[in-house]
């Protein structure tokens, strides 16, 4: 599903990325782990398409992302890719089926689709009785319960998520970490996580270490 060559990326004089290289199958869950600094997160922004390499290649879904135009890539980002963060990044004067509903809407989805999507990954994650809330009523939970819904609305290829627990008490901790690994089995999703958390990463599938922009 993700294939990574040679992937090297520099900051003035600092080199995040020093020719990192890996595979993620699909429904694979594997945590990328490693002290602040590793390069971590500049992996995961490349990998999401949210930043360009300065060399290497990059396939996902077998389409090598190189080789897309900005205009291309915002396509590829919203058909392919979801994104879970840390702040959730709700968008606050809409509902939690608002949110979920918005990346199948900007997608091309009508209303009545992007909806019927939306209130199934809702009641599946749990929410079938907060869907009207708005993000500011929601536990720091239930925002991330939101937020993963909404990376699923596309039916993604990939789900990215950075620190999906690093705001969560170890109760929410553990019904997200339940949560995720549900979701790969149910929709055969693959994910790729940044955390510190290291109870989280030893319960995937596979953990990467990284130290000083290269993987262990």
């Amino acid at each position: 599903m993700i294939k990574v060559s040679e992937v090297c990326k520099r900051f003035s004089t600092v080199e995040a990325l020093k020719g990192v290289s890996l595979e993620v199958t699909q429904r694979e869950i594997v945590a990328i782990v490693g002290k602040s600094g590793a390069g971590k997160s500049t992996l995961l922004q490349i990998l999401g398409t949210l930043m360009p390499a300065d060399s290497g290649k990059i396939e996902i879904a077998g389409k090598d992302i190189s080789q897309l135009s900005e205009r291309e890539l915002a396509t590829f980002r919203n058909q392919h890719i979801g994104f879970v963060f840390q702040f959730h990044h709700l968008l606050p004067e809409f509902t939690a089926l608002e949110n979920v509903m918005m990346p199948a809407l900007i997608g091309g989805q009508s209303q009545a689709e992007a909806r019927k999507r939306a209130v199934e990954l809702l009641d599946l994650v749990g929410l079938a009785d907060r869907m009207t809330h708005k993000p500011v009523e929601l536990s720091g939970g239930e925002q991330q319960r939101v937020a993963i819904a909404r990376a699923l609305v596309c039916r993604p290829s990939v789900v990215l998520a950075d620190e999906p627990t690093g705001n969560l008490d170890s109760t929410n901790r553990d019904e997200i970490q339940h949560l995720l690994m549900d979701l790969r089995d149910r929709f055969d999703q693959t994910i790729v996580m940044v955390t510190h958390d290291m109870t989280l990463a030893d319960s995937v599938d596979r953990k990467i270490v990284m130290s000083d922009g290269r993987i262990l």
